[in-house]
């Protein structure tokens, strides 16, 4: 028996219910589109924070180390690691920084450490604080024009004081998902380590550390339809699970927050995640069709040979991301706009104007809410000035 049937959450029959019983805030009328920066939370992850909430004060810290245990060994499930250290934070930017300070004093004058420029600012500047501050080198592998991260433009960058790539294994601007594989093959070769920002990725596409054979993984459950709390793996370490930032002022995630991302990780894991990633791509495909056949519309980095997550980025010519995201909000349907923290990625393909607007596909997300996107959108072109 579980640890979710122990607490009375009948995960397996939450998983096949019908999607507006698996995300209660569905009813709100809202076309949501923008989940990476963050899903709606699955309905059993809502009952367990509530649940929590009611019963904490009477949870000795004997189930406190169980429930820790628990959603440490279903997130190793949910990546494919058989082994290895998982510590919960805040969110996967804080987790990001302390991790990095902590390999910080084993990085010398003279060492080398990879970042690109399709990751997001939060795997790239708290690397460059730290060489920085050790004397090394960040070097950086650049986004090709269609907006993919090539291993050649990493492997390029690999040197024999080498000592870190930090990649992103799907890009939360375009989508682009780098070969992971080959990635940290060449890294081996080179004696470095692979540090992977998650982010939304589980979501998305089917994650194996074992078979990447990365070092670190970091993520984020907030972005596959868990509450808000960072979790990172590490291979070395041993088998072990660690609360960091559990004290009130600096705002850590608590035992509540660490059994709900166990929660979401076993919903993940209960549903036929091969059919919600083929939903999310056919959704994807969809809607970049249909934007690129809307005259003014242009869709960037998305190339049809390349992996990505169920992600389309665009712009809408002579029209101000946060203006059209704005019109599109006050027809009941939300998109991201800005820069997304990914600034480089967005310049590799639209180096004039990379603020762009953001749809990401999402478990509960349907044809529906796409063509609401794409007739709001050709009412908007053609009405332009």
């Amino acid at each position: 028996m579980t640890f979710g049937e122990l607490q009375g959450l009948p995960l397996k029959a939450l998983a096949t219910r019908p999607i507006t019983e698996q995300f209660p805030d569905l009813n709100s009328g809202v076309v949501h589109l923008d989940a990476p920066a963050g899903t709606l939370a699955h309905a059993a992850v809502l009952d367990v924070l509530a649940n929590y909430r009611k019963n904490s004060a009477s949870m000795p810290q004997r189930r406190s180390r169980v429930a820790l245990n628990w959603a440490a060994n279903r997130f190793r499930a949910l990546i494919g690691a058989p082994g290895g250290a998982v510590s919960f934070g805040p969110d996967m930017t804080s987790l990001t920084r302390a991790f990095v300070r902590s390999i910080e004093p084993a990085l010398l004058p003279g060492d080398e450490v990879v970042c690109t420029t399709l990751d997001h600012c939060s795997n790239v500047d708290p690397w460059r604080q730290a060489a920085h501050r050790r004397g090394a080198a960040v070097r950086m592998a650049e986004v090709s024009s269609d907006g993919r991260l090539t291993v050649d433009a990493v492997a390029t960058q690999l040197g024999p004081r080498t000592r870190w790539i930090a990649v992103t294994a799907g890009s939360n601007a375009l989508g682009s998902a780098p070969e992971l594989v080959r990635i940290c093959a060449a890294a081996r070769l080179a004696g470095a380590q692979v540090f992977v920002d998650g982010a939304q990725v589980p979501a998305h596409l089917p994650v194996d550390v074992a078979a990447w054979g990365c070092d670190v993984f970091v993520t984020s459950a907030a972005t596959w339809y868990g509450p808000g709390c960072g979790i990172l793996w590490r291979r070395s370490g041993g088998i072990s699970a660690t609360l960091l930032g559990d004290v009130a002022p600096t705002g850590g995630p608590g035992i509540g927050a660490v059994l709900a991302t166990g929660v979401a990780a076993e919903v993940l894991l209960h549903w036929d995640r091969a059919s919600v990633f083929r939903h999310g791509d056919r959704l994807a495909n969809l809607l970049a069709r249909s934007l690129r056949m809307i005259d003014g519309v242009r869709v960037l980095g998305r190339s049809d040979d390349a992996a990505r997550l169920p992600i389309v980025a665009f712009q809408v010519a002579g029209r101000p991301a946060a203006e059209v995201a704005a019109q599109l909000a006050d027809g009941g349907v939300v998109v991201g706009h800005g820069t997304f923290g990914s600034e480089p990625a967005l310049r590799a393909v639209a180096p004039d104007t990379p603020e762009a607007l953001r749809a990401g596909m999402a478990r509960y997300t349907t044809r529906a809410d796409v063509r609401a996107l794409i007739a709001m959108l050709a009412g908007i072109t053609a009405t332009r000035d």
